[in-house]
């Protein structure tokens, strides 16, 4: 859902602000004939944008009307994500009453001043507000934080999480601030306005997470994300585990074993497109087996659990130690990982390095364009 009130400096996100009513009229219209056309019988749903809560009730009501008449007999989850100013007890009701069972809320920071510098629209009471009408609708919640925002203390960055904590959501996604391509903040930094945090910052920000999260009993089942036990995200965890997955909407991704595409970004093209051909796709890739297994290990590795041998092999018919004899060495020898009973995973101890080492498993085999 690419609508938001406002675009965050940090977000490089296919979203958009100032948005019509006719035109979020359209787009809604056009993905609603996207998802009748693809047929979905999904295990899990991840309603994600932008800011699906900043439709109109009678608009989001349409769209959810539409989702309800797919096969959801397989269903097990059906997360929302949802921002502090359009977190209302209506707005929430509806989404639960129409099957919604999680809801995650872009909180990112309780202080004044980090808010404005990440340009969030509310302020702490709406987030608390947000918060407590989305725990009374008995669906379960997750929580959005940023760290390492300059200036912010290790001393500061722990009285934002005691906050969180004292709520007792049952997920809580940690994320650390990154200066992405062709963001507003990203364009700071390149003319010295804004200094990111040091790489030695980070990592002591990052293992106090860690830390106080598994001892107030989130355990990190993902190098960002912390969950209750039986909390964790299932829809996060297949793209994780490297399942299939159907994109909906302008931008929005797809995969079908082992071919990539992604939706039109633009939002009349992508309206255009379904209206017209009814497929807005227009970057489509094919993974050999060996791509596909580097991609499964790399985004393996940023599990508590690693990534599985059988199930790579399962998937993509590859031998993980044939294709990574040499990386597998090479990672062992410096302690980058370690065996599992189903594979491998990075130690605790090296976890601020894991986008390094995942990386070391993701070279070579290239894609063909479909």
């Amino acid at each position: 859902m690419p609508f938001c009130v406002v675009k965050c400096g940090y977000c490089d996100f296919n979203s958009f602000a100032g948005s019509s009513q006719h035109e979020r009229e359209r787009v809604v219209a056009a993905m609603q004939r996207e998802l009748e056309l693809r047929r979905c019988r999904p295990q899990t749903i991840f309603l994600g944008g932008g800011t699906p809560t900043y439709l109109d009730l009678a608009l989001l009501e349409q769209l959810l009307e539409t989702i309800a008449r797919c096969d959801l007999s397989a269903c097990r989850e059906w997360t929302c994500e949802a921002n502090p100013e359009s977190c209302d007890t209506q707005t929430l009701q509806l989404l639960v009453d129409h099957g919604v069972t999680r809801f995650s809320i872009g909180i990112q920071s309780w202080d004044p001043a980090r808010l404005e510098f990440l340009d969030r629209p509310h302020d702490r009471d709406a987030a608390e507000r947000a918060y407590e009408c989305a725990r009374a609708t008995g669906a379960a919640v997750s929580l959005d934080f940023i760290f390492g925002v300059p200036g912010q203390t290790l001393a500061a960055w722990q009285q934002e999480l005691e906050h969180a904590i004292e709520l007792s959501p049952d997920h809580l996604s940690c994320y650390q601030l990154t200066f992405e391509a062709g963001t507003k903040l990203d364009a700071l930094r390149a003319r010295g306005i804004v200094e990111a945090a040091s790489d030695e910052h980070l990592r002591d920000l990052l293992l106090w997470t860690r830390s106080r999260l598994t001892e107030a009993g989130y355990l990190p089942y993902e190098v960002s994300n912390y969950a209750r036990p039986g909390q964790e995200c299932q829809h996060n965890l297949g793209y994780w585990r490297g399942n299939d997955y159907v994109g909906i909407g302008p931008g929005a991704a797809s995969h079908d074993r082992g071919r990539r595409s992604t939706n039109l970004r633009p939002l009349r093209a992508y309206c255009e497109a379904i209206s017209t051909s009814g497929c807005a796709s227009f970057d489509a890739e094919l993974l050999t087996p060996e791509q596909r297994t580097r991609e499964m290990v790399w985004l393996g590795l940023r599990t508590r659990e690693g990534p599985s041998f059988d199930r790579i092999h399962e998937r993509t018919g590859v031998d993980v130690e044939t294709l990574l004899a040499t990386e597998l060495a090479d990672a062992t020898q410096r302690d980058d990982i370690t065996r599992t009973e189903t594979g491998i995973r990075v130690p605790e101890s090296r976890i601020p390095w894991l986008d390094a080492i995942a990386a070391n498993f993701l070279a070579a085999a290239a894609s063909t364009s479909v």
